[in-house]
């Protein structure tokens, strides 16, 4: 028996096998993509509530200072890796400071300066994560009451907040763009030649 009479059948089993794959995956299309605030990383507070954040980098690894309301200490915390926040030290302000603040930190620097006693501290606030995606319905995903301090490391799209539950750690995320991911998946198929693709 020759090869070449094989070769229509091998063909045809070969168009069948991808007609049914292509139309396996439109019966089940990607669902849409969603943007996102999302909570990442938690830490419980041990030394009372956190009035302020201030967020760094030294090197490689990214640093957020949590400022504690009572104004003598300050706590230094590694959020390189945002799902697993680790606490490094509960740093104390030099003894007869008084109230102290900071006012500015560099990776590892941090310049503290004197707070008058009777400065007001701000009342502490509810924040809402909210999905907006139907704006006839919008839905309340996660209510954080009591909300002392906030601040945001915007390069990595991350959020935090301290309330009595301890340090939340947020992530921003938007969705995705599926006419962009078709564009670039036409232009890594068929090359700078075949652009723009066709609508």
């Amino acid at each position: 028996m020759k090869i070449w009479h094989l070769k229509p059948f091998v063909m045809c089993a070969a168009a069948a096998i991808l007609a049914l794959g292509l139309y396996a995956k439109d019966k089940h299309p990607k669902p849409d993509p969603q943007d996102a605030i999302n909570v990442v990383g938690h830490i419980p507070l041990t030394n009372g509530p956190i009035r302020r954040f201030q967020a760094t980098q030294h090197y490689s690894s990214f640093y957020l200072y949590a400022e504690h309301e009572d104004g003598k200490t300050v706590t230094l915390i590694d959020v390189t890796k945002a799902e697993h926040p680790a606490v490094l030290a509960d740093v104390a302000y030099p003894p007869n400071s008084g109230s102290t603040s900071l006012s500015d930190v560099a990776g590892t620097a941090a310049l503290v300066t004197s707070v008058p006693q009777t400065q007001a501290q701000s009342a502490p606030q509810t924040m809402r994560l909210m999905d907006l995606s139907d704006p006839q319905h919008p839905k309340v995903t996660h209510e954080f009451i009591g909300i002392t301090a906030m601040d945001r490391d915007d390069r990595r799209g991350l959020i935090f907040l301290a309330n009595a539950d301890g340090i939340w750690i947020l992530h921003k995320s938007l969705a995705e763009d599926p006419e962009i991911e078709r564009v670039y998946d036409y232009y890594v198929t068929y090359g700078p030649s075949a652009y723009p693709p066709p609508k």
